[in-house]
């Protein structure tokens, strides 16, 4: 939900393509019954496997984080990812006008360039969470990279005076076995989402509001972001043009924001 046309396109011929070709083998009158069956398998266990790394929601063992549990409420959470950036200050600005605390996914080497703007995210009520040290992609990583990756992303962000609470994103959203083996080593809820808007990618600001706030539906965890990457010197505007006008769509439909520390 809010990703772009091209990429459920893009999925869905893919899918489309498997099928086919599985179809195809299937129809085949020299395979006996039991090898159509291991192929029926084994494209599944393909199938499974490059979902799952994929496709961030995608956990058939429901580890993966990605809406908020069922409440009385309305209640839906915005999360920003990449920052923080010194556009990160007025993300603050606009959420403290609407009254909205946020949950932001920071890099460490970001959180380094602006620390006064780290401390000031836990200082206002906003949850800070760990999104790495850098932007790179860790689902192809060894155990022990993933561990070291997260291990220091929360030693300096601690060193930097703010405890970011155990939740972790991964770049991208792209995650492992690894990845989800480290997390509950160490403590940590593996968060995705459950609507991302491709705001780095900088459209109108008006397709971004109606990204996120059309369909809007409880539950939802809304992907944002307050830097692009590794970046140092972003641009987000378009992002932070829509900001106020999705706060004020979701508020006039009755929603309350969560912070994913206390979801």
């Amino acid at each position: 939900m809010g990703a772009k046309a091209r990429a459920w396109v893009n999925r869905g011929l893919v899918v489309l393509a498997t099928a086919a070709g599985v179809g195809l083998i299937l129809r085949l009158p020299a395979i006996a019954t039991v090898g159509k069956l291991a192929i029926l398998a084994t494209a599944a266990l393909i199938g499974g496997i490059v979902a799952f790394r994929e496709i961030p929601a995608f956990d058939p063992l429901g580890r993966v984080h990605w809406r908020l549990p069922r409440r009385p409420t309305r209640a839906c959470a915005i999360t920003f990812d990449d920052g923080p950036s010194a556009s990160t200050l007025r993300v603050v600005e606009i959420l403290g006008r609407h009254q909205v605390k946020a949950t932001f996914f920071v890099l460490a080497a970001n959180a380094r360039r602006h620390p006064d703007l780290l401390r000031m995210l836990a200082e206002q009520g906003h949850a800070v969470a760990i999104h790495g040290v850098t932007h790179k992609k860790i689902h192809r990583d060894s155990e022990a990279s993933v561990e070291r990756e997260i291990s220091t992303a929360m030693t300096e962000l601690s060193a930097l005076g703010v405890q970011p609470a155990r939740l972790y994103r991964p770049p991208h959203g792209l995650k492992s076995r690894a990845a989800l083996r480290v997390a509950r080593k160490l403590g940590y809820q593996l968060w995705a989402w459950s609507r991302g808007i491709w705001d780095t990618d900088r459209p109108d600001p008006e397709v971004l509001v109606r990204r996120a706030t059309r369909f809007a539906c409880a539950r939802m965890v809304l992907l944002l972001h307050d830097g692009r990457g590794d970046e140092e010197h972003p641009d987000i505007e378009p992002m932070l043009a829509a900001l106020p006008r999705i706060l004020e769509r979701l508020c006039a439909d009755g929603f309350t924001f969560l912070t994913l520390d206390r979801a």
